[in-house]
C-alpha cells in the first residue's frame, strides 16, 4: 500500500499494536481539511497533509484523544464526532504497530473560529484535489474509502 512513492503503511492484522491514535475526517462546507505536517526529522509525515489527530493517552477513548487533540491543534470543539473505523498498520517511522481510530466530523459551524496551533498550515481540499498532495498513504486510504462510502 504505497501511495505516490511515499513511506509504505502496511495494514497487519494478528499484531498486537504498541499503541493506538485517533484522527479525523474534518469536513467544511463538504470539503476536507487537512494538517500540513511540520517538515522536522522527529515528526511523523514531515512535510505532508495528514488527518488531524494524535496518540490516545492512557486511560483515554479514541473519542476523548480525539476532541482533545482538535481542541489543542484547532481551538475548536465540534458538536459530534462519529466513530468510522480502526486500522492497526505498521508504521516505519513508529518501527511498529499502531492502530488508529478514524473519526469523522463537520465542522463547519464552528470553523470560523479555528486557531491553528500545530502543523505549518491547514488547508481545505475538494476530493478531486487530493491526488496531487502528498499524503500518508493510510490516511490517503481512509479519505478515500470515507468518500466512496458516502459516510455522512
Amino acid at each position: 500500500m504505497v501511495y505516490r512513492g511515499l513511506k509504505e503503511f502496511k495494514v497487519v492484522s494478528g499484531k498486537k499494536p504498541e499503541f493506538e491514535t485517533s484522527h479525523a475526517i474534518l469536513l467544511l462546507s463538504g470539503k476536507y481539511v487537512l494538517q500540513l505536517r511540520d517538515d522536522l526529522p522527529k515528526v511523523s509525515a514531515p512535510g505532508q497533509w495528514a488527518l488531524f489527530g494524535g496518540k490516545i493517552r492512557k486511560g483515554e477513548s479514541s473519542l476523548d484523544a480525539m476532541r482533545r487533540e482538535i481542541l489543542e491543534e484547532l481551538e475548536i470543539n465540534p458538536e459530534k464526532f462519529s466513530l468510522l473505523w480502526s486500522t492497526d498498520y505498521y508504521d516505519p517511522y513508529e518501527d511498529g504497530v499502531v492502530r488508529t481510530w478514524f473519526h469523522w466530523s463537520d465542522i463547519t459551524a464552528v470553523w470560523a473560529g479555528h486557531k491553528l496551533n500545530e502543523g505549518k498550515d491547514s488547508g481545505v481540499f475538494s476530493y478531486e484535489e487530493l491526488p496531487g498532495l502528498k499524503i500518508p498513504s493510510i490516511m490517503k486510504e481512509t479519505i478515500d474509502r470515507f468518500h466512496k462510502e458516502k459516510i455522512r
